[in-house]
């Protein structure tokens, strides 16, 4: 009897196959993570800069909110990424500390909303709403 030595061929095409698919998983697994993870950063940047954005409004004060926060698909730079960000006010009355003629303060509230859409302006990605009142602080 002869002893054989070495693999036959549909044991290395077995073999190449189950490593050509174990190659491509692979490479798909970390194209994937790579995209998470610059996702991940783009959301805490815009989380950053629409922080920043709210923390202006406090310094505007309540009186001057409706005139001065809203802007709509204005381009910003956030870590030399292209952002559009579009902020949004909108005055609320509050039945509950009574109704008009004898609630003569309007708005009781404003409600702000800050979006930022990364790359094309219409494609809103992340946002964060706040309200704020003259009598109380910030509620998100």
């Amino acid at each position: 009897m002869r002893s054989r030595h070495g693999l036959t061929l549909i044991e290395i095409v077995f073999s190449m196959t189950l490593l050509a698919i174990i190659a491509v998983g692979t490479a798909q697994y970390m194209v994937y993570s790579r995209l998470d993870i610059e996702r991940g950063i783009r959301h805490q940047l815009a989380w950053m800069a629409m922080a920043s954005r709210l923390e202006e409004c406090v310094d505007f004060g309540f009186e001057t909110i409706p005139d001065s926060i809203p802007e709509s698909l204005t381009s910003i730079t956030i870590s030399g990424l292209q952002a559009y960000r579009t902020s949004v006010v909108t005055g609320i009355d509050d039945t509950t500390d009574g109704l008009w003629p004898t609630d003569t303060k309007l708005p009781d509230y404003y409600k702000i909303q800050i979006y930022i859409s990364w790359f094309n302006p219409t494609d809103s990605s992340d946002s964060l709403t706040a309200y704020l009142s003259e009598e109380t602080s910030w509620h998100y």
